[in-house]
């Protein structure tokens, strides 16, 4: 009698412990996976505040295979660019696990697609040209489509005060330039083919080619003080 009530209970306390276990997999796996992701997506934008989030069955999170991959990072920088937000949410997504533990490096082995935006606001536009183009006491703005820039440049010896007028255009998948409509320098407007060639040195003026996940850029919109880049994840 004694052995038959001892092998129920036997039997109860091991499905208990396997699902206890099913449950610790599936909430510490997803947690560890996250963190780690951040870390390495924290060192590919040069700091900020990074949130990732991975969906899948726990068994093939343990492969470094995502139903979902989720990056949200603010305060971030790209290739020199600050960012005010990054967003991309990937599908059916594949991590080098074995680069991603040993060395902090995110590589992804394949994509099924995705989507998501980068935003700047006119702060972070006007601290990159300062930082990184040179021009110094820089203002931007972003309404209606257009970009207005004012600031001071130097030719030669001289230091003279440019307002640039145009629109942001794609021109390849990872880049955007300036297309000048109106430049005028020290308040003479200057025709804009000449425009066109004095401002060369500024584009691209956004370069995501620093993204470390494999996106390009489908559209832009500038409005409301911000310029915001719709993109997209391709499978290769």
């Amino acid at each position: 009698m004694s052995r038959t009530r001892t092998r129920p209970r036997l039997a109860t306390w091991l499905l208990a412990i396997i699902a206890a276990g099913v449950v610790a997999v599936a909430f510490v796996v997803p947690a560890v996976l996250s963190s780690r992701l951040e870390a390495a997506v924290r060192d590919d934008l040069g700091g900020g505040r990074v949130n990732v989030r991975v969906q899948g069955a726990p068994w093939r999170l343990l492969a470094g295979s995502f139903t979902v991959l989720e990056v949200e990072a603010r305060d971030a920088v790209i290739n020199q660019l600050p960012v005010e937000r990054l967003f991309l949410r990937l599908r059916e997504t594949r991590v080098d696990l074995g680069r991603l533990f040993r060395e902090n490096t995110l590589v992804l082995a394949s994509v099924g697609g995705g989507e998501g935006e980068v935003t700047l606001t006119r702060e972070n536009l006007e601290r990159y040209l300062s930082d990184s183009k040179g021009m110094q006491r820089a203002t931007v703005a972003l309404e209606g489509g257009v970009i207005t820039i004012e600031g001071d440049v130097r030719v030669s010896e001289l230091e003279l005060r440019a307002r640039l007028v145009g629109r942001l255009v794609i021109a390849s998948p990872r880049t955007l330039d300036l297309h000048v409509q109106e430049l005028t320098v020290s308040g003479v407007e200057i025709p804009r083919e000449v425009g066109a060639l004095l401002v060369a040195s500024f584009n691209p003026l956004v370069n995501l080619e620093g993204l470390p996940l494999p996106a390009r850029i489908a559209s832009v919109a500038v409005e409301g003080g911000q310029a915001t880049m719709m993109v997209r994840v391709d499978q290769p």
